[in-house]
């Protein structure tokens, strides 16, 4: 046979804009352009895209307009470097057009002489499928021949999938001289324990009487299967599209075929990079993955953010210098990803994840951070009342109480801060509150009850503010009421008074803002 050489690569997912980010739509368009440069290096006969080269049916001008100028340069540069096109066969996955329609922008790419895109018919009254020859003229067809390969493609079926290998079956003549490629979009089953699949039944291992490649895509994991007789390849995601894809091997597949009789199979894997480092490997995004942070204990989430911040920079995150721009562009300003776990003595309703976010942007030379709190335990959110006859003031000491007890700070002080928060619920629901009152029994008990406690300070403090801001008053009483009124007008809400934002401040265990 002739000797053949060509890329197969799948779920390019372009237009995706994962945590909303701009930087990241760029990312997979990246990987997409090296794809195209190597395939002209390689001198490649073909490329395969077996399925999901958009990310959504429904994309808007911006990324199809960027798709038309890639597609287009690479076929200009490859025409002028190597003497000839190199073609783009695709098929349609589940991302880029619904199951059984006949138009999408795949078709429209076709149109328009970029791709070759491959569609066997399906009749489903007869359980009959043809493979019509692609016409250059009407761009449509099932299969098509370049120098001794054979390719023949199927879009996405879904579950019905597995009812179409007796018709692909009687559909391919048997095996002769030339290498026989099928392309379709599915996964088999256990290679992707998250998703379900397609068995690797008789009706499927069959095939391989006909096929010599069966390229997939799908799943976003590379694999080969069988072990005895290599023949079924998904070569897995160009871009991470999810975290749970970062412990598995991603990329494309480097085929060169030659031989007479039996033909001999020369199969690299091209893999994904970790960011921009090594050259022979697929430009990614780097995510830097960084251990559990265990915030048990903590009293409040403020306290807790200063802990993620040191245990950050002991496990060697790049610290941000103040005088420079984040390099978001470059490869290697990495996404930080960790998940906070632990049994915290405050409310989850206190968490601010965007609050923590933004500090630990702040301080480090990252492009963005996703942080998971699923597995934040809080007791105080579990309180229960079991007895419906208890009284108002019963209610309220069973909950003051079992707050108070959940933080280990303010355990010893119960009885106190019980008869504390007494006094104020007294004074709080009078019709015209003493704020004053209140205040100089908080300082009170303060002194009396928290050892460190900087009496003086606050003291000092309020004499200079007095002092700039209050003349002195020859009547004491006056100067007792302006002291009473200063102090009313000096309660701040500002926290509360814009309540746009209340979402931030909500937690509900999910950070995935911005991506689908």
């Amino acid at each position: 046979m002739e000797p053949i050489k060509f890329i197969h690569v799948s779920d390019l997912h372009l237009g995706k804009r994962q945590y909303n980010l701009k930087e990241r739509y760029k990312d997979y368009f990246r990987a997409f352009q090296w794809i195209l440069d190597h395939a002209i290096s390689e001198k490649v006969d073909f490329v395969l895209v077996s399925g999901d080269l958009f990310d959504s049916k429904t994309i808007n001008p911006s990324v199809l307009s960027e798709v038309f100028y890639s597609i287009r340069d690479f076929k200009d540069r490859s025409s002028k470097e190597l003497n000839r096109e190199i073609p783009i066969i695709c098929i349609e996955g589940n991302h880029d057009n619904p199951i059984y329609t006949t138009n999408s922008w795949m078709s429209f790419l076709a149109d328009l002489n970029l791709i070759i895109l491959l569609a066997g018919d399906y009749d489903k009254l007869n359980k009959d499928l043809t493979f019509q020859p692609y016409s250059i003229s009407n761009h449509r067809g099932g299969m098509i021949q370049i120098k001794d390969a054979v390719i023949y493609g199927l879009p996405y079926y879904g579950s019905f999938t597995k009812h179409l290998f007796p018709a692909i079956y009687k559909a391919i003549p048997k095996k002769d001289d030339k290498f026989k490629i099928l392309m379709m979009h599915f996964g088999i089953e256990g290679q992707d324990k998250s998703k379900p699949g397609i068995e690797l039944t008789p009706n499927l291992k069959k095939l391989h009487d006909k096929i010599d490649y069966l390229a997939l895509g799908h799943y976003h994991k590379n694999y080969k299967l069988e072990e005895q007789d290599e023949w079924i390849y998904n070569p897995g995601s160009l871009e991470l599209n999810d975290l749970t894809e970062l412990p598995h091997i991603r990329g494309a597949f480097l085929a060169e075929i030659s031989g007479r009789e039996y033909y001999q199979k020369d199969l690299k894997i091209i893999e994904c990079d970790n960011g921009s480092k090594n050259t022979s490997m697929i430009p990614n995004r780097e995510f830097f993955q960084i251990r559990d942070i265990d915030i048990t204990g903590m009293g409040s989430f403020d306290k807790a953010i200063d802990h993620i911040i040191k245990k950050l920079k002991q496990y060697g995150l790049p610290l941000r210098n103040v005088n420079q721009e984040v390099s978001k562009n470059d490869l290697n300003c990495p996404i930080v990803t960790f998940k906070l776990i632990g049994e915290i003595g405050f409310s989850r309703l206190q968490i601010n994840l965007n609050k923590l976010r933004e500090e630990i942007k702040e301080k480090f030379d990252i492009l963005d951070v996703r942080v998971s709190s699923k597995e934040l335990f809080s007791t105080l959110d579990l309180i229960k009342i079991e007895d419906d006859e208890l009284t108002i003031d019963k209610i309220e000491n069973y909950v003051f109480s079992s707050l108070i007890e959940q933080n280990e700070e303010y355990k010893s002080l119960k009885p106190e801060i019980l008869g504390l928060l007494d006094d104020f619920k007294e004074e709080l629901i009078l019709k015209k509150p003493n704020y004053k009152k209140l205040k100089d029994k908080m300082i009170q008990w303060s002194v009396v009850n928290i050892p460190d406690f900087k009496e003086l300070e606050l003291n000092n403090k309020k004499t200079i503010i007095e002092s700039q801001e209050m003349a002195p008053l020859d009547n004491e009483k006056e100067n007792l009421e302006i002291r009473e009124i200063k102090a009313e007008e000096n309660l701040d809400f500002s926290d509360y008074d814009d309540f746009a934002d209340l979402d931030d401040f909500i937690d509900d265990g999910f950070d995935e803002s911005g991506d689908d």
